[in-house]
């Protein structure tokens, strides 16, 4: 089962500002996850949180209207910084 993808502004917006290859390994995950249900997935209430190399999507699934809903993405803090 194939679902549509829709980003939320705010993730959009921070997809955007993101290195080019740091995008296209988000951009491919929630791809894969979309057409194929592939992905390292886990429920972190109250999202489903998808692994994008050192990066998680946290996203909505709406089953009924076969749909994913990318909500926001959580970002590794900067080494040095925690």
């Amino acid at each position: 089962m194939t679902y549509t993808v829709l980003w939320s502004p705010a993730a959009l917006q921070k997809f955007s500002e993101l290195p080019p290859h740091t995008a296209m390994i988000v951009d491919r995950a929630v791809i894969r996850l979309a057409e194929r249900g592939e992905g390292d997935l886990r429920w972190v209430a109250p999202y489903h949180r998808l692994r994008a190399g050192r990066d998680e999507v946290a996203l909505r699934f709406d089953k009924q209207e076969q749909t994913i809903h990318v909500l926001f993405l959580y970002l590794p803090l900067p080494r040095g910084s925690e």
